[in-house]
Parts: C-alpha cells; structure tokens; sequence
C-alpha cells in the first residue's frame, strides 16, 4: 500500500474489511442473478483515535483502476478523494453515468463512501488484498476493455525490475490414514508439486504428483500432468503458449485435452496448475482424486469423493434441476479449486474494435496412467474470437474439431433497453452420431435502483436437437428438448432480501419432464444473526417429485469467527458448524468444523492449520456420502505440509508455496546477519529471513501493482534501510530480488560551523562522493544551530558543499567499519573562491 504520510508506514493494517452498504442485487458474470444480503455491521478499523491518510489500489474486480487517496477516520468512516475516483472510473462506466456520478460528487475533495454507494457504486476496502474495491452495476459499465490483465500500459509511476532468471519448486506433501472405504489403514505419502523457471521473459512451467510407495509398497512413481513454455508478448497483447495446453472455450463448443500451440487474448492469466478443468458445457475432468463439494445457490448440498477421471455435472442426482451449480474441489494435500455451471451463459460486452481471442491447436493429450498420452494421429483444434461492434453490440464465433468430426457456434450480445439480450447458436457434425443445432438466448435486467431498492431479473432459454454432439463423444447427451429457467432477486429495506428461481425440463424420448422451483428469503435478525430459509420443489426424472423446507443460521462471533446451522427437510439433513482464526502472516492459525447427520449417516468434516514462516502446515479429516447422501462411503484424516523453494538471481530461500510470482528479500552484507522482515505489521510480519534463505513474499499477482515493504527492527541503530518498500508490477511467474541495505547506509550527524565558527543556519547543501562522479549527491540540511544528519553514506571521503556567501565545502572522512551512526562533531567548513 502507498502511504501519503511517513508517519503512515508504521501503522498496522488493519485487519478486516470495510463495506460501505450491503444488499445491492445485480447480475453476475456468469448471468444468474445474485441474492441482496444483508450483512452484519464491521468491526471497529481504526484504533487511533485519528484520521488516517492513505492510498491504495481500486479494483474492479480482478482489474486494476488507478491508485485512489483516502482517509479512513478515527470514527471508522471512509472519505475517498472524489477527483482520483472519478478519474479511475471513467474509462470503465457509461458516459452518461459518469456525468451523473460527477455532477452528484461536484467539487468536493473527499466523499463519504456510503454516498458514493447512494448513487450505486459500492466501495469497500479490502485490507487482506490491501486495495480498495467498487462494485459497479451492470447497467452503468462501459462495454468491457478487455487485455491481458492490462500488461502495465496503464501503469503511473516507476516500479522495480524482476530478476533476470528466477524459479520456484512448490511442493505439497499429504499422509493420512483411511478410515472407511476400499483401502482402509495408512495411505502412502503423497506429493504434489508444480514449478516454474522465467528467463529472459520466457516461462517453463509444469506440475506433477508423486506417490511413494506407489501400490503398497510398490516403487515411488512420478507422474507428469503438464509441462509448457509461455511467453507474454506486450505489444500485441497476448500469450503463446507451447506444449500441454488447457484450451478456455465458449458457447456450446467445449474443448478436448490436448497438447500444441495456443494464442490467446484474454482477461484472466491462466492457471495451468489446475486439478479440475473445465472442459465446456456441463463436463469437467479431474487429474488427481479429490473431495468435492456441491453447492446449489451458494448453499452446500452433499460432498462425494471422485477418482481421476471426466464427470458430467448431470450424472449427480443432488444437483439435478438447479440453475447455478458450484463444485469446491479439494484433492489430497488440501489445495482447494471451484468450477461453475450455469444454465446462463457469459453475456460480456466489449469496447467498440476491442477483440479478444483463443486459438489452441495440437494433438490429443489426455490423461492416462502415469502422465500424457500423445495421440500424434489424432489432431485437435478449438477457439473462439469476439469483437466489440459498438457500445451495446459484441458479436463472436467459436469452433472445436477433431478428426471425428467438429462443432461451429456464434455468439451475440447486445445492450438492449430491456436488458442486456444474449444469443448462442451452434451447429454440429460428428461421426456415428449425425448433425445438429444447439440454442441458448438470455434476457438479464437489473432494475429498481440500487442498494435497499435493487432488483435482477434472468431469463433463459435452450434448446438442443436429438443429434448435436460435440467431437469425442461417444454418444450425445441430450435428455431434454428443451430447458427454460428464471431467476428474480429483491432486497426489502437495508435487512431483508427475497429470491425465486424456476426451472423446467421438456423430456425427449424416454425422459420425462423436469422441474424445480425455489422461494429463498434472508433476514438479519441482529447484528450478527442472519436467517436464511429456501423452500423447494423438484419434480426429477429418476427420483420422482419432492418438496421441503430449507433453513440456515448463521451466527457471528467476532471478527474472525462465526457459526452456522442448517436444516433440509426434504433429505432429513442437518448441519452444525464453526470457523474461527487467529492473526495474518507468520503465526496465523484457523480452525474449522462441520457436523452432517441425516437419515442415519453421521460425517465429521474438520481442519486445523497453521501457518509458518516457510510452510504451511495443516490437519484434516473429511467425509463423503454416497450420491443419494444415505451412507458414508469414505472417511480419511490427513495431515498436510505445503512448502517451496524460490531462486532469484543465485540467491535461494525457502517458502510458503508460491502461488504465482514472488519477491525474496535477503538482508545485505552490512547488516551483518540481522534478520529482515517483509509486511511488518504490529506484532505481526509475513515473513522473516533467516539460515534457510531470504523472506520471501510468496502472493504476489501477475500484472497487479503491490507495494511489498520489509523492516530489519534489529538493525543497528542509524542504520539507512532507504525507503523501506518497493513497488513491483510481476510479469507472469515472475521473481524479484530486494537486497535490503546497502554500503551506504551510514549516517553522519554533526554541527556546521563558518570560519568563524558561528553555525551555518537553516540551509541545504549537497554531499558528494569523493572520486565518484557518476553518483548523484546526497542533499544535507542544517537546523537554526548548524546540526545536521546525513544519511545514505558509505566508508570513505565525502565532500560537503553549502551554498554560503561566499561558497564553502569540506571534506570528512567515514571510517571502516565503524557504527552505522558516525558522529563528526563540530566540522568547520572553509570558504571557497
């Protein structure tokens, strides 16, 4: 975080975050309208007692704005510098909107937040991200700029350079005994691990799994899930990628696994590192077994434990029927990863002649064994390409092919005056199976104001031919001659909110008909009681028809920790549970809990963690159900390490696991061994250095601004560690190295005298370097008495000019190896011709 105060740098951060209202409703990306909620009210931000002046990032979502000034008063209110708001949001809202929002703010320098918020743009403060946030609504946003995370070309302000060659190894280790299942007892280590090397802007990276002891007792396995080359190219804004590729798709094309060529032109950096991918419509595939978790409307329904393999989100009878389904995907050594499903498509806008687009060609590569299996005589291509028309029309294509056969699509989005109007359409033509058409149109509104009066309103409908198929399948999957859904959202006041959500299936051949229908409402019943209740009705295919009431309670504690009971009627399922953590950084701990009981079935879910200053250290035991959530079919407890070994420019440390670029700090030579901190906080720090390397910040974002700061607190007194920050803007996988201290870190005080020994009062004057003219000068200033402190030297003869009348100078002389501070005494400056 930028400080605009030096006093600034020493106060904590402070630990939660402020938002300024609650309960505003609106479409998300993914198209399902969104629930209001009516959180409770935010912990006391600034102990003080007084304004604080500070500066900090705004995003929007993932996208960097602009650095914004605030202050954050001592009674917890947030006063954002209007001038830097507006300046940051123009580019991305409306014309008229951002009149209106100018004419509203009018020549205040800083507005509240919560009137900002009256005019529908949230802000918060996030003080984990360190960044201010807004939460622009769908109708205000210009049409999308879309680019590789920005690639810095709109970054003010000088930042550091990343070293020339760096590397991480992240290694993430699991042992555990199995409780109940097919292989009960103790498992065989397990290590996951992905790694990448950057040089000269070129990123090797890969991942793998290695299992010891693989097939009890066997030999130690390694299996190599991926490996590639990626390179950023900041002039045509795009990303080539060379070797196993994870092709992104849109529309009804999907995408196979497969290893090649890529080019791509995206928003969000890819994550080549991911367990589950994604493979387009509703069919995902897992590299390595995993916990995984459903949630229908945010609301956890059942947990199963799925092997390696690819899986239709429809073959689980749990979540048939529902709209939006998220799956939280656990594997064995903890690392966590979601994927969506929606029956609404992305409807995204563009700038008008913005492009983005993805390219992926090669050969089959799937998953099989021990690593890759290359299938060199099965070729394989898929991509898309949108185009930004005008301020309300983006129009795109899309296409997957395989020797079998192939799938076309086009895409259109268009702003229209009763909401934004999406259309997709594809045709396909595979081997075996035949020909077909596939066509979804959206309809999502949000209207009604914003905040207490917002409401959101999705339709959508598609329809798929008996025949439409995608390359690879071996048969199409296309129960349903159509499928309409419905989502409508309201918040009541500032305490209640109310939802409906409907869906229904028309059965093709031996399929009957679907459907399901969901009244959810919320109500924050005190400050820190929220009540939840859904009531639901499915008429399924398999299963026949039900209904039943859903309840949650949710309880906050404190802070940092809350707890929460829920019933389902319907399943005869209940759920206590309870979170709580403790500190950030070196120290920090968390504990959590979850008890499920239904219909004779008990599960222990639970996880204590601990995080260290070069790992991450957890325990953990987990429960899966089968898929009608009637019996446990595995239990397992875990315990789990993450830990990493960063390079950067030959100097090595170890570390938390590095989840995408990094910054190692080492303490220079002069500070003899004194250990150095980065993030300082009160009490607190996120990482130190010590025998097994430098500290390293192990969180740094690709193509975000961050502002890394470090403190040595047992330096020696007087010693200069400069600014005590450095600003970064990491290219993709990259590494920084920050030597903290250098050999001019000396400081000289003394007083300075005339020939005529009175003191040299109240003047600046220039400091130089004997013997090196190519170093800038020091600026000294001196006070009503002539005592000055100068710092930034270094041993050996410095010359002290001020600027009397006439001129005088004098050089002193900084011993060898004394103390950092060097106390000079009265020093007599002659005059100079």
């Amino acid at each position: 975080m930028a400080l605009t105060t030096p006093s600034a740098a020493h106060l904590p951060i402070l630990p939660v975050a402020l938002v300024a209202q609650a309960g505003a409703s609106g479409a998300p990306a993914n198209g399902a309208a969104s629930e209001p909620s009516a959180a409770a009210p935010p912990e006391r931000l600034n102990p003080t007692n007084r304004d604080i002046m500070l500066s900090a990032p705004l995003r929007d979502g993932a996208f960097l704005l602009g650095e914004v000034p605030f202050v954050l008063t001592k009674d917890d209110h947030i006063l954002v510098n209007a001038p830097r708001l507006l300046a940051a949001l123009q580019p991305v809202i409306a014309p008229g909107r951002y009149e209106a929002l100018a004419t509203a703010l009018g020549a205040a320098a800083d507005v509240p937040v919560e009137q900002i918020a009256s005019l529908g743009f949230v802000i918060s403060y996030d003080s984990q991200a360190i960044a201010l946030t807004v939460d622009i609504p769908p109708e205000a946003r210009n049409a999308r700029q879309i680019r590789l995370a920005q690639l810095g070309s709109d970054l003010v302000g000088d930042v550091d350079k990343p070293a020339g060659v760096s590397a991480y190894v992240n290694l993430r280790g699991s042992f555990g005994y199995q409780w109940m299942g097919s292989d009960r007892g103790f498992q065989d280590p397990l290590i996951e691990t992905d790694w990448a090397a950057r040089v000269a802007g070129v990123v090797f990276e890969g991942e793998g799994t290695v299992q010891v002891g693989a097939g009890n007792g066997g030999p130690t396995q390694f299996r190599r899930e991926g490996s590639r080359l990626v390179y950023d190219d900041n002039k045509l804004l795009a990303r080539f990628t060379l070797g196993d590729l994870q092709p992104a798709s849109r529309g009804f094309s999907g995408s196979s696994q497969i290893a090649g060529l890529s080019m791509t032109r995206t928003y969000s950096v890819l994550q080549p590192q991911r367990n589950v991918q994604p493979r387009g419509d509703r069919t995902f595939t897992l590299a390595r077994a995993s916990m995984v978790e459903a949630f229908i409307n945010g609301q956890p329904v059942r947990q199963v434990r799925l092997e390696p393999g690819t899986y239709n989100v429809r073959d689980f009878p749990f979540v048939q029927g529902a709209n939006d389904v998220r799956l939280l995907i656990t594997d064995d050594t903890g690392r966590q990863e979601s994927v969506s499903f929606s029956l609404f498509f992305d409807r995204t806008l563009l700038e008008p002649g913005l492009t983005e687009f993805g390219i992926y060609a090669g050969v089959l590569a799937p998953f099989a064994g021990n690593g890759r299996d290359y299938q060199i005589s099965s070729p394989a291509a898929n991509g898309y390409i949108r185009h930004g028309f005008s301020q309300t029309f983006t129009g795109g294509a899309n296409f997957h092919a395989r020797s079998n056969g192939a799938v076309v699509g086009t895409e259109v989005v268009w702003a229209s005056p009763l909401g934004t109007i999406g259309f997709d359409l594809a045709a396909s033509h595979v081997k075996r199976i035949g020909s077909g058409f596939a066509v979804n149109v959206g309809l999502q509104r949000t209207f009604g104001g914003t905040g207490s009066s917002g409401k959101s309103l999705a339709l959508t409908f598609e329809t798929r031919t008996k025949d439409f198929a995608t390359p690879g399948d071996l048969s199409p999957d296309n129960r349903y001659l159509f499928e309409v859904g419905a989502t409508y959202s309201q918040a009541i006041g500032e305490l209640q909110f109310v939802s409906i959500d409907g869906r229904y299936s028309k059965g093709r051949g031996s399929f009957g008909d679907e459907k399901s229908a969901r009244l959810s409402y919320g109500y924050r019943l005190s400050s820190r009681l929220n009540l939840q209740a859904e009531g639901i009705y499915q008429q399924r295919n398999t299963f026949g028809s039900d209904y039943g009431l859903r309840l949650n309670l949710t309880y906050r504690m404190g802070e940092r920790s809350s707890a929460n009971a829920e019933f389902d009627s319907r399943s005869e399922r209940g759920r206590v549970g309870y979170q709580t953590s403790t500190g950030s950084g070196v120290g920090a701990t968390s504990i959590s809990g979850n008890v499920d009981y239904g219909q004779g079935a008990v599960g222990l879910d639970g996880a204590v963690s601990y995080t260290a200053n070069r790992a991450e250290l957890s325990l953990a035991h987990s429960t899966a159900f089968d898929n009608g959530g009637f019996n446990v079919t595995d239990q397992r407890t875990s315990l789990r390490v993450g830990t990493a070994l960063v390079l950067a420019d030959g100097h090595v440390g170890l570390s938390r696991p590095v989840y995408d670029s990094f910054a190692l700090v080492v303490p220079h030579k002069s500070l003899k061994g004194t250990s150095v901190e980065v993030e300082p906080r009160e009490g607190e720090y996120s990482s130190r250095s010590g025998v097994l390397g430098g500290a390293v910040a192990n969180d740094l974002s690709s193509y975000s601004d961050r502002v890394v700061t470090f403190d040595a607190p047992k330096a020696p007194a007087g010693y200069d560690l400069g600014a005590g920050n450095v600003r970064v803007y990491p290219p993709y996988k990259s590494g920084y190295l920050v030597v903290v201290g250098s050999d001019y870190s000396m400081t000289a005080i003394g007083r300075l005298l005339d020939d005529d020994g009175q003191p040299i009062s109240l003047l600046a004057g220039l400091a130089y370097e004997v013997g090196k003219a190519d170093k800038p000068p020091l600026t000294i200033f001196t006070n009503r008495a002539g005592r000055f402190g100068l710092s930034g030297l270094r041993p050996g003869q410095w010359r002290i000019e001020m600027p009397t009348e006439p001129r005088s100078q004098i050089i002193i002389s900084i011993p060898d190896k004394s103390e950092a501070i060097v106390k000079l005494g009265d020093v007599t400056l002659k005059g100079t011709p």
